[in-house]
């Protein structure tokens, strides 16, 4: 415990002077009158009378302290770090295809709407993408918004140009997007040296993901995946119009890695998953699903959300005032002080 003015401690000298005056002063003699009857010694009165006459200076001393005021340190809850996540959503005519009694993009919806309510306290952003991507709702906390955009953004509202499935365009822009919104949220720096010190902080993250991406091939399955505070969702059902050559596909992995995105592939229908969209997926840390139904894509968002829990991180300690237990002692002995100068006051005679 510490006191922001410690200099007014010097004044306790008065209650332990004016305490110490009270037990060993001599008062006036007080004459009374006697029946020389024999009556019961009652020591602990004395006491207790000398324990009242203590009472002031306890009240005083305390005034002091609170004068002094002392503080504590105290660690404030943790606060949760955000995770910047944008869900690219393919918006191409086949996403209109029946899926159970919605088609496959009201489904994927409806999926995306039960996830923003998992992840509240994140950022959540959407793009949406068929022959060019769109940015249609900014990486935001105010996830109601996002929830009412998905309405407007069904196929059957889209323009007949938007029919192809353009996916490493729209991965390129989505990386690029990320970046300069979450500048924009953490209030950073967006200038290329800034960049580039950023991604030497992350350069040792990435041999990680290398070197853990390595030993899964080797080993027959993917292991568990870096924590990120950014996370990419693509939700498709066809393959790739740009992604041609291995070259691309390296290229657009290394873009997703050096923004420090984990990229989640969602493939919705009954065909395999596209390769190349599978590979981008693991070499960021991130993986492919397929999803065959409603309660399949919601299983996926769920095991996500899983992969990917919330992080919380400590304040720092903060001085903070700790006058409660003086005030309470200061409160009792005033309460006990104002009870023996009424009703239980000692009368000698």
């Amino acid at each position: 415990m510490t006191f922001v003015h410690p200099q007014w401690l010097l004044l306790l000298v008065l209650p332990l002077t004016l305490g110490f005056w009270s037990v060993r002063r001599r008062g006036a003699g007080l004459r009374m009158p006697f029946d020389y009857q024999s009556h019961a010694s009652r020591p602990w009165l004395a006491g207790l009378l000398r324990g009242v006459e203590l009472l002031p200076a306890v009240m005083l001393a305390v005034a002091v302290v609170l004068i002094a005021r002392p503080q504590v340190l105290r660690v404030p809850e943790q606060d949760r770090v955000a995770t910047h996540i944008t869900v690219c959503m393919d918006v191409s005519g086949s996403m209109g295809m029946g899926m159970g009694d919605q088609n496959r993009y009201e489904s994927a919806s409806a999926a995306i709407e039960s996830f923003t309510y998992a992840r509240e306290g994140d950022a959540i952003g959407l793009t949406l993408f068929g022959s060019w991507p769109l940015r249609w709702v900014p990486l935001t906390k105010d996830l109601q918004v996002l929830r009412n955009a998905l309405a407007f953004a069904n196929p059957r509202n889209q323009p007949s140009g938007m029919g192809g499935t353009m996916i490493g365009s729209a991965l390129s822009y989505c990386a690029d997007n990320m970046q300069r919104e979450a500048a924009r949220l953490d209030g950073t720096d967006t200038s290329p040296q800034s960049v580039d010190q950023w991604r030497q902080q992350r350069a040792a993250e990435q041999l990680f993901r290398s070197a853990s991406l390595r030993s899964s091939d080797a080993g027959g399955g993917l292991s568990s995946p870096p924590s990120t505070d950014r996370l990419l969702i693509l939700v498709s059902d066809g393959a790739s119009g740009d992604l041609n050559g291995q070259d691309q596909i390296d290229r657009i992995s290394g873009q997703l890695s050096d923004a420090g995105i984990t990229m989640y592939h969602i493939h919705i229908g009954s065909d395999t998953i596209p390769p190349a969209v599978s590979s981008i997926a693991r070499a960021t840390g991130g993986d492919a699903f397929l999803a065959t139904n409603s309660d399949g894509l919601r299983l996926i968002f769920n095991h996500i959300d899983q992969m990917q829990p919330a992080r919380f991180v400590a304040n720092a300690s903060l001085p903070v005032d700790y006058f409660e237990p003086f005030a309470a002692i200061g409160a009792v002995a005033l309460l006990l002080y104002a009870l023996s100068l009424l009703k239980w006051r000692y009368t000698p005679w």
